[in-house]
């Protein structure tokens, strides 16, 4: 193969490679429930698939396994695959890895009701274990081309850097797709597309290679156009994060239509609801004034009648806003992190909030905006902003999580004014969790708040409220002047049953409010008995077949996926979770990477032992310094200098890597071994559970001192 084919080749399977892993990712933290939590688990099959590729470059490639496993996974998700468990009928790949999650110790949404049985566990790895194994397969000839390019091509540096840089392309091709919600028919439409380029540039080519790519495209028209059982939806909309349908709802006895359902990934989410003056009057069968105005929506408002300033943390589609509007507030900051939903909200929303010029929306991260505002409020009121998905499919935080950490509640009390409160709803599904945000509120302002208990009705999806003034009397003087309120709170309040144990705070290096104690979850166990499986399967299918593993390169791809995960959780602090500041954060690595390369290719390092130490001292320097240092800085000065120290291991671990990388012959081989070692590394994340995020950079660290030391011998 010439060098201009050879460098098409490589950045063609790189970019479908890449893309190919992010569509999974996205697609399936959609369908099948389990994967919103735990995303990554796709992400480690992919290194493992591609891994295994490489070793195996020299042996024959069969590029149509890739198609072939991409509609596998289709019909194995969108298929009727349906069976009866103990009554309850569930999907075989949609619903039954949920099963996992059939434990007390941590929490999804829509947790399956079955009982954690032995049996039922293990039902849920087998599903899982075959989507895993499928996802694998689908990757594995792409590692083969992957490796057989870098093997044989003149130039390492220069293959190593189209690599890194055909990734940075598709990174971005997802996020424009995600900027225009573009559904996943599109996304699998690019894919047989990019497959198709790749294979005109192979050498060798099957006529199974070929029918392999329109048996795709046939599948993901056939069964991605197919609607789903019951109504269908009036609108769907796949934002950047998760799937968006809107229904009507309606009350079934009278039937009047009260506004409308928002599905988020095929389950209930949100209702825009119409509690305006108007429809509440028309309707005395179902609503009454008095009653709405103790609405989890217009609740703050009685404990704070005169607020004129408003931030709503986690707005939806527009009831808080709506309800802020109702009580006359002259100004309302609502932060959304997610445009669909926005956008869902100002079309569809009965009461219209966002179109009112006193609404001011903010589309980004909570905890981003709270950083980065000076402004002083009367009400700070925490939406019911619980999250579906994960921040990133490079490690365990949701969306939401350093939305209710301590660091974060503290902000939120800064941001009042001397006599301004505090509202934050709830949907609390373990007592511990109602607990732990009742303690981290009482050890933030000083003073417990007042809890109430709402429940799901024509007035809103119901929770768990909490009520704390910046003063310590504010909350209470405003019960004492309002008879209906302390009525009220005399009813609803006293449905708590909070508990005197203690629960562990969450902070920004432990976030984990879905977990009840510092420890590796069950569900987390158990997905991580199935990696064990797999990475044992496939270290001893290389050796056997390969010969033993290059433990260098092993080691470099545990601790840079290591140092890469804590990365992306600290930046979040920085910059926020959104799904752009994501996209850029990943951008950066890559193109610190890239850097490396060119300083390499520019000094040609020999001796490694200098960049090893800084290194390691750059390592215990993140490790040392508080991440709240620079969020003293304005914005742009923490993006850059807060960045640049996150991301400066990096940049030496890149040296590390390409110098060894270019000196060593089995190119293939080290290669793979560098992603099996990423995959022992994305296990070991979940170590995060237990002993925090901050300390993974110590293990990462361990890890870059266990290469140096395979290399010395």
């Amino acid at each position: 193969m010439d060098i201009r084919r050879l460098n098409l080749s490589l950045l063609l399977v790189s970019i479908l490679m890449l893309f190919t892993e992010m569509v999974l990712i996205r697609w399936l933290s959609t369908e099948s429930r389990i994967f919103a939590y735990v995303n990554n688990l796709v992400l480690l099959a992919c290194f493992l698939g591609i891994g295994m590729g490489a070793y195996f470059a020299k042996r024959t490639v069969r590029l149509w396994l890739t198609p072939a496993a991409l509609a596998t996974i289709l019909v194995m998700i969108q298929a009727p695959l349906s069976l009866k468990i103990d009554g309850e009928s569930l999907h075989l790949f949609r619903d039954v890895p949920v099963l996992l999650s059939a434990f007390t110790d941590s929490v999804i949404w829509y947790e399956t009701t079955q009982k954690a049985m032995m049996w039922k566990t293990l039902l849920g790895m087998v599903s899982v274990l075959a989507i895993f194994v499928t996802v694998l397969i689908s990757v594995f000839p792409l590692g083969q081309v992957l490796g057989r390019d870098l093997d044989s091509h003149p130039r390492t540096i220069a293959a190593y850097s189209l690599n890194v840089f055909a990734s940075i392309v598709g990174v971005w091709a997802l996020a424009a797709i995600s900027f225009f919600y573009g559904p996943p028919l599109f996304w699998f439409v690019l894919v047989v597309g990019l497959y198709l380029a790749l294979l005109l540039v192979q050498a060798e080519r099957s006529r199974l290679d070929y029918i392999a790519a329109p048996v795709l495209l046939v599948v993901a028209v056939g069964l991605l156009m197919i609607p789903g059982a019951g109504e269908p939806p009036i609108r769907t909309v796949w934002s950047p994060y998760q799937k968006l349908d809107v229904h009507p709802m309606e009350h079934r006895s009278l039937g009047v239509q009260r506004g409308y359902l928002l599905n988020v990934n095929e389950v209930g989410y949100m209702g825009l609801l119409d509690l305006s003056d108007s429809f509440v009057t028309r309707y005395p069968a179902l609503f009454t004034l008095e009653d709405r105005q103790y609405s989890q929506y217009d609740i703050p408002y009685q404990f704070k009648p005169d607020a004129r300033e408003v931030l709503i943390l986690g707005a939806g589609a527009g009831n808080d806003a709506a309800g802020a509007l109702r009580h006359g507030v002259e100004r309302v900051d609502a932060v959304e992190i997610d445009p669909g939903i926005y956008a869902i909200g100002r079309e569809f929303h009965p009461e219209r909030p966002y179109d009112n010029p006193r609404v001011h929306v903010i589309i980004d991260d909570a905890r981003a905006y709270l950083d980065q505002t000076d402004r002083s409020y009367d009400v700070v009121s925490v939406g019911l902003l619980d999250a579906h998905t994960l921040s990133s499919s490079y490690n365990n935080t949701r969306i939401d999580h350093y939305v209710y950490t301590e660091e974060s509640l503290r902000r939120m009390r800064d941001r009042l004014k001397p006599d301004g409160i505090l509202t934050v709803a709830f949907e609390a599904r373990r007592p511990w969790i109602r607990q732990r945000l009742y303690d981290l509120l009482e050890r933030v302002f000083g003073h417990a708040p007042e809890v109430l208990a709402y429940r799901h009705g024509q007035y809103g999806f119901g929770g768990t409220m909490y009520v704390v003034g910046r003063d310590a009397d504010e909350v209470q003087s405003a019960i004492a002047a309002n008879p209906q309120l302390k009525q009220f709170v005399t009813l609803f309040g006293s449905r708590m049953g909070l508990q005197g144990d203690s629960i562990k705070p969450t902070t920004d290096d432990w976030p984990y409010l879905y977990l009840h104690t510092a420890r590796i979850p069950n569900m987390h166990l158990s997905i991580m008995a199935i990696l064990g499986v797999m990475v044992a399967g496939v270290g001893r299918i290389v050796v056997r077949r390969t010969g033993a593993l290059d433990w260098h390169f092993f080691f470099l791809g545990a601790a840079f996926l290591l140092m890469e995960f804590q990365n992306i959780s600290k930046a979040s602090l920085l910059l926020g979770s959104t799904w752009l500041v994501n996209s850029v954060i990943i951008t950066g690595i890559l193109v610190l990477v890239l850097l490396a390369n060119l300083f390499v290719h520019r000094y040609r390092v020999e001796n490694l032992r200098w960049v090893y130490a800084v290194l390691l001292v750059s390592l215990v320097a993140i490790w040392l310094v508080p991440l709240s240092l620079f969020n003293t800085l304005s914005f742009w000065p923490r993006a850059i200098l807060g960045t640049a120290f996150l991301n400066l291991p990096v940049f030496f671990g890149g040296i590390i890597f390409i110098t060894s990388f270019r000196k060593t012959a089995a190119k293939d081989q080290a290669f793979g071994s560098n992603l099996l070692g990423a995959a022992v590394g994305g296990v070991m994340e979940s170590l995060s559970f237990v002993v925090g995020i901050n300390a993974l950079v110590l293990l990462a660290a361990l890890f870059y001192v266990l290469a140096m030391v395979k290399a010395r011998r």
